[in-house]
Parts: structure tokens; C-alpha cells; sequence
């Protein structure tokens, strides 16, 4: 059975952005929903937004979290975030090339899961030195089990482009269709819960699935 493949449109910056001083230009991006969730349903589904932007030398992402109770213990790059009130970006911007796809796994605090690979199995961790220029900004500031003051939670992303270029051996311009999907988790949260943007038509939670990716444009 076909399904409908959902699509979002990247917008495209004059110039690149500080992740603080310019919280202001979010307001004029698009949004897309982390509406689709799966397999528990336990009523637990937080509202999530993301949006994204680009300019000619960085990618940005910016998630809002609907979540006043949160728990964060993970605070090294490459902890498993994912047990933590975590949000997750998985991209592959050269389909075409059946290369694989970069997951960035985040959780509220900030700390960050990163590889790289064509599937669950087999993936590379990316390491410090192959993220410079990436920047992350969250909201939350400390570990934190229950309300953390606030009824939402923000993280934001700066991805250097030349990132693909490293991996990939090509560089994104206006019109380019990437694949990729938005997710909100939190394996060992009080209420459990498996978010996505685009569905992911499996019996058991799994998001490494890039078959049930949507599609990703480059305006």
C-alpha cells in the first residue's frame, strides 16, 4: 500500500545566524508537527515543533517541546540520550547516493548522540573533531528529574554544511531533496512515549528505518 510521503521546505537564509542574539527570525520559519505517535499509546504525546533554515555554510534546527515534566541524566557526547526527554534528527542528504543517513539524537540539556550509517546496524559514531563548527543551545541548563520551569523546553542546532561535504563528497544547493524524519522519545521517562514526523509503519519502536523517511527541500 502507497503512502503519502511527507514533505517540508527548508528556508533559505541571506546569511548565517547566531543561535541566541537571533532567537526573534524562528517566528517567520515554517513549522513542521512530531504528531504521529506510535506503538505505546499511552496518551502521553507531548506537542513538538521543529524548523529549519539554512545559509550558504550551516544547517539550522529548532525543536519546541511542549513537556513540563522531564528527565535528563545524560550529559556526554554520545551518552544514550535517547532513555532521557529527548528529541532526534535523522538526515540523509544524498539520497541518491545510498550512502546513509546522520542521526543526531539530543536531549533537553543538550547532550548528543551522533553517527553516521545505512541502517540501525553497523553505524560509525561521529567524534568531536569531525562536528566543528556544530553548536547546540538548550534551554535547560542542569539535570533534572519533574518540572524543570517551564511548560516547553527549546534546542536548537547549528550543523556545518561542509559536515555533508566530508561524508558525502557533495554540497546542497537551492532545490535539493534530502530524506529524513523528526522524532520525540524518551525510553525511560515516566510516560514512555515514540513520536514521529513521518510515520513509521513497524509493529515494534524502531526509528532507524529510512524507508519511512519524508522528504527534506532545500528551497
Amino acid at each position: 500500500m502507497e503512502r503519502d510521503v511527507p514533505e517540508y521546505g527548508i528556508t533559505r537564509l541571506s546569511r548565517d545566524i547566531d543561535l541566541v542574539r537571533d532567537s526573534r527570525l524562528w517566528k517567520d520559519v515554517p513549522a513542521l508537527h512530531i504528531s504521529n505517535y506510535l506503538w505505546l499509546h499511552n496518551n502521553y504525546e507531548p506537542r513538538v515543533e521543529a524548523r529549519l533554515c539554512y545559509s550558504a555554510a550551516y544547517l539550522y534546527v529548532s525543536f519546541k517541546v511542549e513537556e513540563r515534566q522531564i528527565r535528563v541524566r545524560f550529559s556526554k557526547f554520545q551518552d544514550p540520550v535517547y532513555k532521557d526527554s529527548c528529541v532526534e534528527f535523522f538526515i540523509d542528504p544524498f539520497p541518491e547516493k545510498s550512502m546513509g543517513y546522520i542521526n543526531i539524537e539530543t536531549n533537553a540539556l543538550g547532550a548528543m548522540l551522533i553517527a553516521i550509517g545505512r541502517g540501525r546496524e553497523r553505524r560509525t559514531p561521529l567524534r568531536p573533531s569531525d562536528l566543528k563548527g556544530f553548536e547546540c543551545e538548550a534551554s535547560v541548563k542542569r539535570p533534572t528529574d519533574g518540572f524543570h520551569g517551564s511548560d516547553f523546553w527549546t534546542l536548537r542546532h547549528r550543523l556545518p554544511l561542509s559536515l555533508f561535504k566530508r561524508y558525502y563528497g557533495a554540497e546542497v544547493s537551492s532545490g535539493h531533496r534530502a530524506r529524513g524524519n523528526f522524532y520525540k522519545c524518551g525510553d525511560e521517562t515516566k510516560f514512555p512515549h515514540y513520536g514521529a514526523w513521518s510515520p513509521v509503519m513497524t509493529p515494534s519502536p524502531d526509528f532507524h528505518r529510512p524507508e519511512f523517511f519524508g522528504e527534506i527541500i532545500f528551497k
